[in-house]
């Protein structure tokens, strides 16, 4: 899978998921009942890596780490490229101590589309 973030290529992250939202409008007219309307439909992308190097790491972080508010998102879903604009929640990491040196594990972070 190919992962683009404003137009650089990220290590392939072995957790990917998807949340889809519909965001909506909703009230009670004077009969009681309900009605709807779709604002938009957003999505919410779940990127998760077991262990990075701190190299790989300072690569994500260099992009999604920035003073920029939105991230251009780039990826292959089913066969096609797809993009979207997003912005970037907590990111979550631990660093962890091996005799090969120091790894960061249990890498985290949302990114949620503008």
């Amino acid at each position: 899978m190919i992962v683009k973030l404003n137009g650089r290529a990220i290590k392939t992250p072995p957790i990917w998921e998807v949340e889809r939202y519909k965001i909506s409008k909703a009230e009670r007219v004077a009969s009681g009942n309900m009605v709807m309307d779709t604002i938009a439909r957003k999505r919410k992308f779940i990127v998760g890596y077991p262990e990075l190097s701190g190299q790989d790491l300072d690569t994500i972080l260099d992009i999604i780490d920035t003073d920029d508010e939105f991230i251009n998102l780039e990826y292959e879903e089913n066969g096609k490229m797809k993009s979207a604009v997003v912005y970037c929640g907590p990111i979550r990491a631990k660093k962890y101590r091996t005799n090969m040196g120091w790894y960061w594990v249990d890498i985290s972070f949302n990114l949620i589309e503008r």
